[in-house]
């Protein structure tokens, strides 16, 4: 942390393409949307220069075609360190090892499946419910093994890089120790979790003692969540009929990686971690202004086409007039209403921000469940939980965001400047600041925020 990070990136595909720094508070025109940045196009180079303000495991991916891009490799971890005084010594000198999960969708050559392919019914099903790979990975490997020592504790630095699928992955006969997510560590370690679930995009910081006798192996898996995935049906008459997968949340358990028992044992009976990782300042929501944004997507047509929505437009439909828009400090309350039979994993760029609860409605707007604030953390990643009743029926989670710079950049830096006419007219080889149009939010279900579920916020000082 403290280090300024200087890539030098030339676009060697035959497509434009740019670099989105998942999860860091950088300077606008540094963060690789294209409300910040117009695309590097094929022979171009571009510089990223940025200093790393915040630990924590964050990673990097395109923003443009990201659901093909991404899913054809383009991705990889960042992982910024503490200072050695902000981490407890039980913690720093543990072994940490970075765990980069994904899927791919391959076809009967072995090779990626080309996107939105098949059958009309297929084309929708991967549209609806993303597209979900027959092959996991974790760090680009199948099935790779990890040799670890018995009573020995490790570290895990998850991300989930994945299109689409939910990782929660589970180690049996072992309770994981959560210490940090998306903005670093927690104020407290969440023990005794049987498995870690991790929304595409998202990040763990866990901990536990693997055990087990030397020479033996132990097979870490993969298992379902229940999400809101959908089936399809198309008519004789074209009618196309959406219902729920009868399957979604049992889907039998996948391995995902194999751990072997080296010799030699530490004998830890359990984890010894400090109560208090570190402080964490409440968002003061006492004057915050209010935002709703509506998650939704049109019928499926049997053509396989369908449109993903938020406030009911499109990505390439929203304009500066639609797009909301926060003073430089300003704090604003937003509600996510997922107006859909289907979770929506929700990521804002640029800047933190902390879950205040969620709430079920009915058809008629009555209050069915309310489930309060999960324990104060930054993050830049929420899970939408799919509504729980027919149409008309909504989840609401409500968020807390804070306008700010991180620490050492200014307003300037995260200012939107109107538009992409400044993007344009940017030239960084002069010094000549692009800034942004905004600061993108968007499903992280990669084939739902291609077909539109994304938007903007313009931040004016």
């Amino acid at each position: 942390m403290g280090d300024t990070l200087i890539i030098h990136f030339t676009n060697n595909l035959s497509e434009p393409t740019t670099i989105h720094w998942h999860g860091l508070r950088l300077p606008a025109d540094m963060g690789g949307a294209s409300v910040a940045q117009n695309p590097v196009q094929p022979g171009e180079t571009f510089t990223y220069k940025y200093e790393l303000k915040e630990a924590s495991l964050f990673w990097y991916h395109p923003h443009v075609r990201s659901n093909e891009q991404v899913e054809k490799g383009l991705a990889g971890a960042l992982l910024v360190s503490e200072k050695k005084r902000d981490i407890h010594k039980r913690i720093r000198k543990t072994k940490q090892r970075i765990l980069v999960l994904d899927d791919v969708l391959l076809d009967e050559n072995g090779q990626i499946e080309a996107a939105f392919t098949g059958t009309p019914e297929e084309v929708l099903l991967k549209k609806i419910n993303g597209r979900t790979g027959n092959t996991l990975l974790v760090n680009g490997r199948q099935m790779p093994t990890m040799r670890v020592k018995s009573g020995q504790p490790i570290r895990w630095r998850m991300v989930n890089v994945a299109n689409t699928r939910f990782m929660r992955v589970a180690v049996p006969g072992h309770k994981l120790t959560r210490i940090g997510g998306d903005g670093g560590l927690l104020e407290t370690p969440i023990k005794d979790m049987d498995d870690v679930l991790l929304v595409p995009g998202q990040r763990a910081d866990i901990m536990f003692i693997p055990k087990g006798k030397p020479g033996t192996e132990l097979i870490v898996y993969w298992k379902d969540t229940k999400r809101g995935r959908h089936s399809i049906d198309i008519m004789n008459n074209g009618m196309v009929i959406m219902g729920d997968d009868e399957m979604d949340g049992n889907y039998p358990d996948i391995p995902l990686m194999r751990l072997v028992f080296k010799k030699g044992h530490k004998h830890a009976k359990k984890l010894k971690l400090p109560k208090h990782l570190r402080t964490i300042e409440p968002i003061d929501i006492s004057a915050a202004a209010e935002t709703t944004l509506r998650f939704g997507h049109t019928m499926p047509m049997a053509d396989g086409t369908i449109k993903f929505l938020i406030n009911g437009k499109t990505a390439d439909e929203v304009t500066t007039d639609d797009a909301p828009d926060a003073q430089v400090g300003e704090t604003q309350v937003w509600n996510l209403v997922n107006m859909t039979g289907g979770d929506h994993p929700f990521h804002l760029h640029g800047f933190f921000f902390q879950v205040l609860e969620t709430i079920y409605k009915d058809e008629d707007g009555n209050v069915l469940k309310v489930v309060p604030a999960p324990p104060l953390e930054n993050v830049d990643m929420v899970n939408l939980p799919a509504r729980n009743g027919p149409t008309g029926s909504v989840s609401i989670v409500k968020i807390a965001i804070n306008f700010s710079p991180a620490e050492g950049l200014t307003a300037d830096d995260i200012e939107a400047n109107g538009g992409m006419a400044v993007i344009e007219n940017a030239d960084l080889s002069i010094g000549k600041r692009g800034r942004s149009g905004g600061w993108q939010f968007h499903c992280h279900i990669l084939e739902h925020a291609d077909t539109g579920m994304m938007s903007f916020v313009e931040v004016f000082q």
